[in-house]
């Protein structure tokens, strides 16, 4: 009687046992994850690190407006620009912890917590959301794609993830079903308005992403004229553009408000979004008396093409990307070697396995998709309304895919809608199989369901390395960034180091060292030095070395360099005279004094 008792439960909640089960699987890795974290957060990439680098220094008291990272290029330091809000999220993890344990400490348990906490809260969107567009069985097969899928859940949330890409997402999920969320369309505008403003205040990578929902709302109001998609157009603009400009100012000190910056929440992006929004919402003032779609659309079209050119001085220099003043080998680079900014064909041919775990669901999913929109178009039996949702979550998904062509990091904001049409097919099909038992529904189930949870299942025997997160060069080695073998450089007094692109952040945040390379576009020379510095033979490398002020260079032992010279050296196999080589206690690194 029990057991039969639990099978119904189970049955008529099947929405709650798998999301019970997806928060138990959560804390659990969480929990696995911490316990090892003072070793394993040194692997971690390098943003993750450096956040923790920047949430130290804010509760050591730097400014909330002074984002500079001081020990980076002393000694003006780098600007890293990067949201103080999601700073604030981590630190309320940490702060507690740090009343009755070692701040060291505690910023591990942190920096377990917050991504934790960040993905739980992603599931209960993602499965409520999703039950409400297509009820709870959609919503089970939702959420079991969320926690499956590596890409959603362990790339960007699992412990230590502490870099901006977690709550992108969860932004990013909350925009999509505020799109397309039928009824209550004010509180969904609102909603969806503040997680796009927010999603911007924390990075750009999601600004076209948001657009392409921004049309979505905007085609809603203009082919299916009614007060409710009107209401949600208006509540949605003007939300957007009045948190947009809240969080610029809680971001931006006062004496730089004036400044057009191209890589971050700026006034560049707030005439972008001004000018998106009078496009948007003028033309419905003459709706009534100037009916249809043509003029809607063409008013449109008109008053952002004279925006546009209005504030083309300000927008013109960010028309190339953050990236668009550095120099063009550092540009070739960014694009070629640091792997989360290489454009899809490029990321394939490193990490093929990799590549076909995160890009297999989204087809997956957006082919099934569009077949069930297909073949239920029209259909007196089917749920019209629910098809008319899906076919605006397919738009928001095929657009996506562009994005991934030009970052294979975009490929996070496009997975926001994966789970919900995944889960929308997979709930057809079983529907379809209990009706009549049909032998080709339920192996279609398998392969969709395959296909948008876990990949991997059939990749890994081809390429076992297919689910890990590689955000490191292929010269850095786990050995030279552990804790143990950094923490033995705090033996020497404080220096100034130079050292290979993805060891900077590492070497901030275990030692008490200053670094004069990391991954930070704002500084040009930062990201020269360890990337295209560690190219140079010994003439170019020594000029460097002294040019830039260092007064000790770090290398990993046994490591292949793109310079010979390095490579010998790191080898022990060549010996020069400016360069002095310190006894250390670990044999993972070479650390060398420079001399004269």
């Amino acid at each position: 009687m029990k057991t039969a008792s639990l099978i119904e439960f189970c049955r008529q909640r099947p929405l709650f046992v798998v999301l019970l089960g997806a928060i138990l699987i959560t804390l659990l890795k969480a929990l696995l994850a911490g316990i090892e974290m003072e070793e394993n957060f040194a692997s971690m990439g390098n943003d993750d690190i450096m956040r923790m680098v920047m949430v130290r220094d804010w509760l050591a008291g730097q400014s909330w407006f002074d984002t500079t990272q001081y020990r980076l290029m002393p000694p003006e330091g780098v600007l890293i620009h990067w949201s103080r809000y999601v700073d604030a999220g981590i630190a309320a993890f940490i702060v507690p912890f740090s009343f009755f344990l070692p701040m060291e400490t505690a910023e591990l348990i942190g920096s377990a917590i917050w991504p934790t906490v960040i993905f739980i809260i992603t599931l209960f969107v993602i499965g409520f959301g999703t039950k409400r567009l297509f009820g709870p069985v959609a919503a089970s097969f939702a959420v079991m794609c969320a926690i499956f899928w590596p890409l959603l859940g362990d790339l960007h949330s699992r412990a230590g993830n502490l870099d901006h890409h977690n709550i992108q997402l969860l932004m990013m999920v909350i925009l999509v079903y505020a799109v397309v969320w039928p009824g209550r369309p004010v509180i969904a505008g609102i909603w969806g308005g503040l997680a796009a403003a927010f999603a911007l205040s924390t990075g750009l990578e999601s600004l076209l992403f948001i657009v392409v929902a921004g049309i979505v709302v905007f085609g809603r109001c203009v082919f299916d004229p009614r007060p409710e998609t009107r209401q949600l157009l208006v509540a949605f603009c003007l939300t957007l553009a009045t948190a947009s400009v809240i969080f610029w100012l809680g971001l931006t000190p006062p004496a730089l408000r004036t400044q057009p910056v191209c890589d971050q929440l700026g006034t560049p992006m707030l005439s972008v979004i001004g000018i998106a929004v009078v496009a948007a919402l003028a033309p419905l003032a003459l709706r009534q008396r100037i009916p249809g779609w043509i003029f809607q659309i063409g008013a449109t079209v008109c008053l952002t093409a004279i925006g546009m050119a209005i504030a083309w001085p300000l927008l013109g220099p960010c028309i190339h990307g953050p990236y668009g003043d550095l120099p063009p080998e550092l540009q070739e680079f960014i694009s070629t070697r640091i792997i989360e900014a290489k454009p899809f064909h490029l990321y394939v041919q490193s990490h093929t396995g990799a590549a076909l775990v995160f890009i297999i669901p989204v087809i997956t999913a957006l082919l099934s998709g569009s077949v069930l929109w297909w073949t239920r178009r029209g259909d007196s039996q089917s749920d019209q309304s629910q098809n008319e949702i899906l076919g605006q979550l397919l738009l928001l998904g095929f657009c996506g895919i562009c994005l991934i062509a030009l970052q294979m990091r975009t490929v996070i904001l496009v997975a926001s809608v994966v789970p919900a049409i995944g889960g929308a097919c997979l709930a057809v099909l079983l529907k379809g199989y209990l009706e009549k038992r049909d032998a080709i529904k339920a192996v279609l189930m398998f392969v969709v369901g395959i296909g948008v949870m876990a990949p991997q299942i059939v990749l890994d025997p081809f390429w076992p390395d297919a689910t890990e997160n590689r955000t490191e060069t292929e010269t850095a080695t786990a050995d030279c960034r552990s804790y143990a073998s950094l923490n033995a450089l705090n033996k020497v007094p404080p220096a100034v180091i130079l050292n290979s692109t993805n060891i900077g952040a590492p070497l901030l945040w275990v030692t008490h060292h200053s670094s004069l390379a990391a991954p930070y576009h704002r500084s040009p020379a930062a990201f020269m030095n360890g990337g295209l510095g560690f190219a140079m033979e010994e003439t170019a490398f020594e000029e460097l070395a002294r040019e830039s002020g260092a007064t000790h260079v770090l290398l990993c032992a046994g490591n292949s360099y793109d310079s010979k010279f390095l490579t010998a050296l790191a080898a022990g196999e060549v010996a020069v005279d400016w360069l002095n080589l310190v006894p250390l206690s670990n044999d993972e690194q070479m650390l060398f004094e420079i001399q004269g």
